[in-house]
Order: structure tokens, then C-alpha cells, then sequence
């Protein structure tokens, strides 16, 4: 990998102050971990799994990809690199995740490590839109973070030049199923650090200026509606002190129930 710069579109999207990225929360759960030799992917997964219906979204990008034992994959958001473990485990790929924010980096790497997967599975501090992937891989992925990083023309051309031809990219994010309400992009600015939102034709637009085509756009807005709204029904019945983290998983619930604000599954192909 070359050019690992972590300033760019941070400081844009105010992403290192979301409330979903409060690392109180992780902070805690590790302390209880201290004592514990090695850990299980599920001794972490009550804060690092950060997409939507769990294991089930990893499954499904492992199905549709077609992942096999020694391919070689680039994450983009990465996170605590909980999908990369997953992944790793599940279907014998080498992961590299690409996470912009260096603290949750730093833990991943702890995590991994605690996890024994340290050789397939790694975390790389950087801007992905600043990054050079000097080896081609067979897949990019990216879950639920693609809506923080509003320059889509460099983040899809860094993307399709991160792959192989033929290879492919699995993305879970939002997209805007109508034209958006002042109120509606404000909240998804302020509160969930998403300052630019396509609408379908667009995104399919944009992916298809980079490079990409049989690209496969499947609605999961009334899935993930569920999902968020349980979410945050259950926060709330189990009480937090976390206000913030309250704030979003309630905004997010709302969004989705304005049925402005829509979930999608995208694969394409490199051409």
C-alpha cells in the first residue's frame, strides 16, 4: 500500500466525532477482556460488528462474491475490522482493511491479534481516497461507510483500480430513495456524518465513470428499517447513559421510517 495520509475527508464529514465511533463504549468491553488469553469474534461483536443484520450481511457478501481460500480483499471502513476476521474465518480470504480514524486502527490491530488471525487479516491507517494498492486484489467491500465520503468520483476510481479485472466490488450503504427534505440532509449531516447522498440513478452513474458494469443495485430498505428501528427500541429499553449514541440509533430509526432515506446492496463488476 503507498501514501497513507489519515487527512482528507475526516475533517470534511466530522466522522472521528459521530457518536456510532464513541470508543467509550469498546473501552469497556476490552477491560473485561483483559484477562482473557484468546478471544472469540463474538467476545467483541456487541461493538465492532458496525453493519446491519449481522453475520447474515457477511454470509451474504461471501455468497454472492463467491470468496474462496487465498483470494485477497481490500475493506474500505474497516472499522474495528470485524468484517475482515469474519471473512477471514468464514472463507479463508486475506483481508486488508483501510480505516481513517487511528485510534479504532490501533485497536483493530490489538483485536486481531487477541484473535490469533494477525496473518490473514490486517489494518492499514489511511484515507482510502489518498491510497495506492500496489498489488491488485479480487474484491473491495464496504459496509455502511461509503456514506461519509461525498467524493465519489475519486473513491470509485481508487476502487476500481484496487481490483483485478474482473474483479468485483460488494458495497452496503444508503442512497436516497427520493429527492431529500432540508430537515432529512440536515440530520444525515449533523447527526450521522453523511453530507452527500445519491439518489439510485446516480449511484449507478457514478460506479459505471469509474470502470464498472453488471452492476447489480438491490434494494434493502424495509430489511435494514426493521433492523434500526429494533435497534434502537432495544437501546432504549435497556437504558444508556450514552446520549449521543441514544441521539443516532433514534435519528437513523426515523430516517428510515420517512422512507427518504433508503439501504441498498451493490455489486460490480471491473471491466
Amino acid at each position: 500500500m503507498g501514501d497513507t495520509s489519515n487527512t482528507n475527508w475526516n475533517d470534511e464529514t466530522g466522522i472521528g466525532g459521530a457518536a456510532l465511533y464513541d470508543l467509550r463504549r469498546a473501552r469497556r468491553r476490552l477491560d473485561t477482556l483483559a484477562g482473557k488469553p484468546k478471544w472469540d469474534l463474538s467476545d467483541t461483536e456487541d461493538f465492532d460488528c458496525m453493519h446491519y443484520l449481522g453475520d447474515a450481511a457477511l454470509e451474504k457478501a461471501c455468497r454472492t462474491l463467491g470468496m474462496e481460500r487465498g483470494q485477497t480483499v481490500v475493506d474500505i471502513g474497516s472499522g474495528f475490522s470485524a468484517t475482515g476476521r469474519y471473512l477471514h474465518k468464514r472463507c479463508g480470504v486475506e483481508v486488508t482493511g483501510i480505516e481513517l480514524q487511528p485510534e479504532i486502527h490501533q485497536l483493530a490491530e490489538m483485536i486481531t491479534e487477541r484473535n490469533g488471525l494477525a496473518g490473514g487479516v490486517r489494518s492499514v491507517n489511511a484515507d482510502f481516497t489518498k491510497l495506492t494498492v500496489d498489488n491488485p486484489v479480487d474484491y473491495v467491500v464496504s459496509f455502511l461507510c461509503i456514506l461519509h465520503i461525498p467524493d465519489r468520483d475519486t473513491l470509485f476510481q481508487k476502487a476500481a483500480s484496487a481490483l483485478k479485472l474482473g474483479g468485483k466490488i460488494y458495497i452496503e450503504d444508503y442512497f436516497a430513495r427520493t429527492a431529500l427534505s432540508k430537515e432529512v440532509g440536515d440530520q444525515l449531516r449533523d447527526i450521522v456524518s453523511c453530507p452527500y447522498l445519491p439518489s439510485r440513478d446516480q449511484y449507478i452513474a457514478d460506479l459505471r465513470k469509474a470502470g464498472f458494469h453488471n452492476i447489480q443495485f438491490e434494494e434493502v430498505s424495509e430489511e435494514w428499517a426493521k433492523f434500526v428501528h429494533e435497534r434502537a427500541v432495544g437501546n432504549r429499553q435497556r437504558g444508556t447513559g450514552e446520549a449521543p449514541l441514544t441521539l443516532f440509533y433514534d435519528t437513523v430509526d426515523a430516517l428510515f421510517a420517512g422512507r427518504e432515506l433508503g439501504g441498498v446492496c451493490i455489486t460490480a463488476t471491473k471491466a
